[in-house]
């Protein structure tokens, strides 16, 4: 078995890459997911991002390199160990059958049915849907709620997979673009609740395209580019006019917001010729 060459505590990739139909799409990637912070993936589209995010989750395997949950390689970690740790947002879920609420947010707790009782189980639903507050639409029909509503269920849906009676148990939450169907209230809201979890014991690692609502909500960021690590550190440090303009290839500026200081972005409009996409 090969020796890590970083402190795998915590939910790591090790320098890793993936390749795919013949592309690589990640190239010797690092990353760490610490218990109790917020992390966002940013970057261009096609930079790597949900990929990388997948082989966290351990649904992909590197080609290199290693993925790593609290001193423990993914390879060799059972599925349902791993699913009581860790759970997964993706970006389209479906759930067209019509299933009431508290049945969709009970899915969540596949992975624990035989080990614990079923009370436990139930007070793991009752507590995540008070966590996002849906706690009233828990007879309601699922199909029947609206688009921010479903996405809060969906929540309530992963953090009871997570839900441990022991909250100093590390635990983490994976978003892959939690925002991308919402409007900016909605969204705003959502990540405010994912906030929440936080002081559990649980890390939350999140894609996100909107980069101020990165900036306001993040530890810390990864910027990737073409399959790397353009940036990593404080959303101050990351997010920096000219970097942001040479990855996007875009026209941006970058102020300190008035009340907060985190760094906004402002899209310039040049009114000059635009190059076809």
């Amino acid at each position: 078995m090969n020796t890590p060459s970083m402190d795998t505590s915590g939910l790591v990739a090790e320098q890793v890459a993936f390749t795919r139909h013949g592309r690589r799409v990640l190239d010797t990637t690092d990353l760490r997911l610490d218990a109790g912070e917020f992390v966002a993936l940013i970057g261009p589209n096609g930079a790597g991002k949900s990929t990388l995010l997948k082989l966290l989750a351990g649904e992909l395997q590197p080609a290199h390199g290693r993925c790593w949950l609290d001193g423990h390689d993914l390879r060799h970690t059972a599925s349902a160990t791993l699913a009581r740790r860790r759970a997964v947002l993706p970006q389209n879920l479906h759930t067209d059958f019509p299933l009431q609420v508290a049945d969709v947010i009970a899915l969540g707790r596949t992975p624990w049915r035989r080990h614990v009782p079923p009370a436990v189980n139930h007070r793991a639903i009752v507590e995540a849907a008070r966590a996002v507050a849906v706690e009233t639409l828990l007879t309601r029909d699922y199909t029947a709620l609206s688009g921010g509503e479903r996405q809060r269920v969906q929540l309530a849906r992963v953090l009871a997979q997570i839900w441990h009676e022991d909250t100093d148990t590390p635990r983490y939450l994976l978003l892959d673009e939690p925002t991308a169907s919402l409007d900016i209230g909605h969204a705003q809201r959502l990540l405010e609740l994912v906030r929440q979890a936080l002081p559990q014991h649980v890390g939350v690692l999140a894609v996100l395209h909107d980069l101020n609502l990165a900036s306001a909500f993040a530890d810390r960021l990864y910027l990737l580019d073409d399959g790397r690590v353009a940036a990593t550190g404080h959303p101050a440090t990351v997010l920096r006019a000219e970097r942001l303009n040479a990855i996007y290839a875009a026209r941006l500026d970058v102020s300190a917001a008035p009340r907060t200081a985190c760094p906004m972005i402002f899209a310039r409009r040049t009114g000059g010729q635009v190059r076809p996409l």
